[in-house]
């Protein structure tokens, strides 16, 4: 079917009726000039395969899908992939790990990149300080052919490993090309890296030559990195020469006999010609980030990085010889090769080494301007910086040639896509894509034919088996969330982990929950539209009471208020069972109230997503941290505030603000600290009044409760306290530093005691939402029946709280209203109640329950069990329930 309409002519993510509307839809026009229609007819044309249209991307996707040999076969054909030796075979065997792709063939990857010869640049090369540098392809050709002769003189043969100490660099592209070559393996890390951390990547593959840098730039200031290049040789025993590159203006060179300046590798030693290498002969190695433990080496091979390289780009981008490619990115992060890859295609590329929002945040939108990018790539992150800061590239730049925005990194919002439209241009394709360093590649993305839908990837990729599995391994339905699975093998899979080998880690990692299925560990949906909704990692999904939660539409729904300028959500399972789910919150202004912006992002949550949403906690931090790739540490600060040692789940090196981090190591020793003490202990049944006051309340609480309750807050003197329990004032402060410290306590012990009954009261009945409304309004009831003083004290003393005390104990009594808010809105969502309104309507029922405290006696006209009768019938009837 082909698909017309004009781009950006409906508005995205909203419903007409009950049908959801693309936000831009590919004219006829561009569906029949793109690529993968050329490529459908191709297929057709060669008799490989048959469609009903060529034009149906789901059509043609379900065909590469099913008939993977067929596929990467037709890519290697269709793009004339140079074999100096033929495979005698596309697979020996589908077997997954170890499907040995194209067997006897002889390539080389590097010779792929270099087939263009001409005057056009190749790169274009821009530095913060607006320096920019340019070489052609001709040009290219030449350097890498001339520093692999060097390469070769200094004694580095096929499978030596050749590693680079560089920024974002032309030179660093020469490095890369040079070492594959020869077919010598490749592997870098940013001169932002410490020595430390780049010698923890760089070490265990005992390189032969390093290629280090002297400086770069960033925010204004020259960053001088002499000191940690000598220390990365002097932790890299294995290397026999280090070649050393001006940048920044800063360069080893001269320092050290053995060390070849940049200049003279290019011209000391004569060209060699390429070596074709097998298939699966090592490319490249990339190292995982680190935030899990020491970094593990993926290793790629020339062929399958190849394939993956020309059907990625070439079809999901469309791109070719005409464009200019502009991805933001650094050395640490797979983009970078990604970036390189488009000299695949005869594209310029664009490097920038620098701070993406120096001197203004519209910084790489004008360098795209400048140099008339037409595929630009980005990040979800400095989406929501341009937002931030009001940039309307569309407005002030001529961004004419620009004809996608590619994103990826990080869940992209559905505000994102909303944002590009409305500033940048309706007509640009918004292309959310992901993928992975594990293959450098993609697994889901956009694609010119298939229409954008704002929040969701708008298809399977090309030669990607896709499946959404339960845990159990059985298929989902469209529409259901699971683990995302491949189920046949791909030429990108990694050869292997450095140092693995009996393939320990590699199957440890893709294999072992599905054994001969690759689990990749992200969380989809896959839509009956055929679109992917990707809800973040699956070792950091959010598991509330058995449901799952996405961290991507809680970062959704609250980054897009006024003062949130970043978030974390993570989830905690305590020992005893429970789950702790807290938000920690960078505002933009150090004036925000704390109170009030928990309260503003509690309110957002249930608005726009569910009562289940809503965090325990809002805690305001100065900073967090984010690998170095801008991505969030959820699972590393999960691990931390589960009580897990910092070296065991993240390495400093892999953070862009250890600062930040040593925030959270501190926050969670002193958390774990604490918990000891206040812990709930569990009660038989949440109708027995057997808890605080009989077995864990101190002689001080128990005296400030009767206290405090009689006399009030400000009522209470300490020495009334230190006589109700029968200790001294300098007792009484041996314990607490204040009076507003012992009404906390006393208020968090109280609270606690209604969450754990309420609990208790849950895990009774089974999982209906009448039942489970008639346990929870009976627990409070009861609650606020036998404890009168505690509850009334909770309601009246509130306000005496200091607002960091206040926001503690509003985000720990939240989380018993929540439990009642689920049950509503469920009881709702099933049909059971009927209000049109469920969380207002478990906020009256709350309050109702409390009210009884203040007039109740146990020795009153009406008994307890026409009492709890009676209350909960009218509960029930402010839910509309029967």
């Amino acid at each position: 079917m082909t698909r017309t309409g004009v781009p950006g002519s409906v508005e995205g993510g909203e419903a007409m009726g009950n049908v959801v509307q693309p936000s831009w839809v590919p004219t006829a026009e561009q569906v029949e000039g793109s690529r993968i229609v050329a490529y459908a007819r191709w297929l057709v044309g060669e008799g490989v395969a048959s469609f009903a249209d060529v034009t149906d991307f789901h059509e043609i996707q379900a065909w590469s899908a099913a008939h993977p040999q067929d596929f990467w076969s037709s890519v290697a054909r269709y793009f004339d992939v140079a074999f100096h030796e033929e495979p005698t075979a596309v697979w020996e065997s589908r077997k997954m790990p170890g499907t040995k792709w194209f067997p006897g063939a002889r390539l080389n990857f590097a010779e792929h990149l270099l087939r263009t010869d001409s005057d056009r640049d190749a790169i274009v090369m821009i530095v913060e300080d607006g320096t920019t540098t340019t070489i052609t392809h001709r040009e290219l050709r030449r350097q890498v052919k001339a520093l692999a002769g060097s390469l070769r003189e200094m004694g580095v043969e096929q499978g030596d490993r050749v590693v680079a100490y560089l920024p974002n660099s032309i030179e660093g592209v020469v490095g890369f090309l040079a070492t594959a070559w020869i077919g010598a393996t490749w592997s870098q890390a940013g001169l932002d890296l410490a020595a430390r951390s780049a010698a923890d990547r760089l070490s265990q593959l005992d390189p032969k030559v390093l290629i280090c840098g002297g400086g770069y730039f960033f925010k204004g200031l020259v960053h001088d990195r002499r000191n940690e290049a000598r220390q990365l040789r002097s932790l890299l025993p294995s290397v026999e020469h280090t070649i050393a590159v001006s940048t920044a203006g800063l360069s080893l060179a001269g320092t050290a006999d053995e060390v070849v300046e940049w200049e003279s590798a290019l011209t000391g030693a004569d060209p060699v010609d390429v070596v074709p290498v097998e298939f699966d002969h090592p490319l490249w190695v990339l190292f995982t980030s680190g935030t899990t433990g020491k970094p593990k080496g993926i290793i790629h091979g020339h062929g399958g990085a190849l394939l993956e390289q020309l059907a990625s780009p070439g079809f999901h981008l469309d791109l070719g010889p005409e464009d200019v490619f502009f991805w933001y990115t650094s050395p640490n992060w797979m983009m970078w090769n990604a970036q390189v890859c488009g000299l695949l295609h005869g594209a310029t590329i664009v490097l920038y080494d620098g701070n993406p929002v120096d001197p203004t945040a519209d910084r790489l939108w004008r360098i795209a301007a400048q140099h008339g990018v037409t595929v630009f790539g980005t990040s979800p992150g400095y989406l929501k910086v341009s937002e931030q800061a009001g940039c309307v590239p569309g407005r002030d730049l001529d961004l004419s040639r620009m004809r996608i925005v590619a994103v990826t990194g990080s869940i992209l919002p559905p505000a994102a896509n909303r944002w590009v439209r409305e500033n940048i241009s309706p007509d640009v394709q918004v292309g959310s894509t992901s993928g992975g360093t594990d293959i450098v590649g993609i697994f889901v993305s956009s694609n010119p034919v298939l229409p954008v839908y704002d929040g969701e990837i708008s298809g399977v990729a090309l030669g990607v088996s896709l499946q959404v599995w339960n845990d159990s391994g059985q298929p989902l339905p469209a529409g259901a969330a699971g683990e995302m699975v491949i189920t046949e093998p791909m030429p990108s899979m990694p050869i292997g982990f450095w140092n693995d080998p009996d393939d320990e880690t590699y199957l440890e990692t893709y294999f072992a929950d599905f054994p001969g299925v690759w689990r990749h560990g992200d969380a989809i949906t896959v839509t009956d539209r055929g679109t992917i909704v990707i809800h973040g990692r699956t070792d950091a999904t959010l598991n509330r009471n058995g449901v799952r939660l996405g961290s991507a539409e809680i970062y959704d729904a609250v980054e897009s208020l006024p003062d949130v300028a970043d978030t974390l959500v993570v989830g905690v399972e305590r020992p005893d069972g429970g789950y702790w789910m807290p938000m920690f919150v960078v505002v933009s202004d150090s004036s925000v109230d704390g109170e009030e912006i928990g309260r503003r992002i509690r309110d957002r949550l249930r608005e726009q997503t569910s009562p289940r949403h809503v965090p325990d906690e809002v805690i305001v931090v100065p900073a967090l941290p984010h690998t170095r790739t801008g991505k969030k540490l959820e699972v590393p600060i999960k691990k931390l505030l589960a009580g897990q040692q910092t070296g065991d789940v993240i390495s400093a090196g892999a953070v862009d603000d250890t600062s930040a981090l040593e925030w959270f190591v501190e926050f969670a020793r002193q958390r774990a600290a604490s918990v000891g003490e206040d812990d709930v202990e569990p009660t038989d049944d949440y109708r027995n009044w057997r808890v605080y006051s009989e077995q864990r309340m101190s002689r001080i609480l128990s005296a400030a409760l009767e206290t405090f309750s009689e006399n009030g807050y400000h009522g209470t003197t300490t020495r009334q306290l230190a006589e109700r329990s029968g200790l001294s004032v300098p007792g009484i402060y041996h314990h607490y530093k204040s009076k507003q410290d012992i009404l906390f306590d006393l208020m968090m012990v109280v609270v606690d005691e209604l969450i754990e009954r309420s609990r208790h009261a849950l895990a009774e009945v089974e999982d209906d939402p009448r039942a489970q409304f008639d346990v929870l309004v009976e627990a409070l009831l009861l609650f606020h029946m036998n404890r009168q003083k505690g509850a009334v004290l909770s309601a009246n003393e509130l306000r005496k709280l200091d607002p960091e005390y206040r926001v503690r104990y509003t985000a720990r009594r939240e989380e018993q209203q929540r439990m009642l808010d689920v049950v509503v809105s469920d009881g709702v969502a099933s049909g059971v109640f009927h209000t049109p309104y469920p969380v207002d309507a478990s906020r009256a029922i709350a309050s109702l329950c409390l009210g009884v405290a203040s007039w109740y006696h146990a020795d009153g006209e009406l008994p307890e069990d026409e009492f709890l009768k009676r209350y909960r019938a009218i509960a029930q009837s402010i839910v509309g329930g029967v």
